[in-house]
């Protein structure tokens, strides 16, 4: 019952935000006027967007689209355990309920939220785009459909964990320290987006597919331009699972310990130690 009033909480307060009426609306509606403005401009993008564009287009969006909205989920899960600390909200919320269910709660309830923000996106997206193109979600295959909201719910678990963490043993958002680098491994992929696309089978890219961190941005890339294997996703599925399970579970145990702690935000070394702890109480 506690971890369902955070959720609705978390839920409730996110969508009201102007932060994230203005990244679900605007944004949007800022790139339909830019698209608008450049095809207007330019009778050679005219004629080039006529044509419907190839299945991988569309799927690789989607993809991007998918990474980005839990990319952006968990950052506002950093912000709002930043702001909580600072304003000491954590010790009056901890008298009530546990650390693990004030995590799991915001992460619930940000992921929520964020689907909500990826389906704004996703159907502004599509609309523009058919203004254009003769687009058609028919070049998404099940593959796909499948996939894709298994790789965001467990891609934004992890990234929202591991942002839930950082929050909590950062002082504030620009004195993060070392912890502050932490939240930026699982954006590392998209550094490579070019190269991942350009070369899906490359040994590199295939291993870090496995690997936890870096399997939601590297596998839907792969999935969109149709180079992944089906025992590869599958494994990918499983080892991710594993990962945000094991990941979960070490962040909460530095979530407990840094929600309560001020001062210097604690170095790699003290994060590892943190995390290794069996009952933080």
């Amino acid at each position: 019952m506690r971890l369902r009033s955070v959720i609705r909480w978390e839920f409730l307060r996110t969508i009201h935000s102007k932060q994230f009426l203005i990244i679900s609306l605007l944004i949007p509606a800022m790139v339909a006027i830019a698209i608008f403005a450049a095809t207007s401009a330019d009778k050679g993008a005219q004629q080039s967007l006529r044509e419907p564009p190839p299945p991988s287009v569309v799927a690789l969006i989607l993809a991007m689209i998918l990474f980005m909205g839990a990319f952006l989920s968990g950052v506002m899960t950093l912000y709002s355990v930043v702001k909580e600390k600072q304003g000491r909200v954590v010790e009056l919320v901890l008298s009530s309920i546990s650390a693990q269910e004030m995590m799991a709660g915001k992460v619930i309830g940000l992921g929520i939220a964020g689907l909500i923000q990826v389906a704004v996106w996703a159907a502004a997206a599509y609309f523009v785009a058919s203004r254009f193109t003769p687009i058609s979600l028919a070049a998404l295959g099940p593959v796909h459909w499948i996939t894709y909201p298994l790789y965001f719910v467990l891609g934004f678990m992890l990234i929202a964990s591991i942002y839930a963490a950082t929050g909590a043993v950062m002082k504030d958002v620009q004195s993060g320290g070392a912890s502050g680098l932490v939240g930026l491994i699982p954006y590392v992929p998209v550094m490579f987006s070019a190269f991942i696309i350009e070369n899906p089978n490359h040994v590199l890219v295939r291993i870090a597919g496995f690997i936890p961190p870096f399997t939601p941005s590297v596998m839907l890339l792969r999935v969109g331009v149709g180079a992944a294997a089906a025992w590869e996703i599958a494994l990918s599925l499983v080892s991710l699972t594993v990962g945000v399970l094991l990941t979960m579970r070490f962040a909460a145990r530095i979530f407990e310990i840094g929600l309560l702690m001020y001062g210097k935000a604690p170095s790699i070394r003290e994060l590892w130690r943190w995390g290794r702890i069996r009952h933080a109480r």
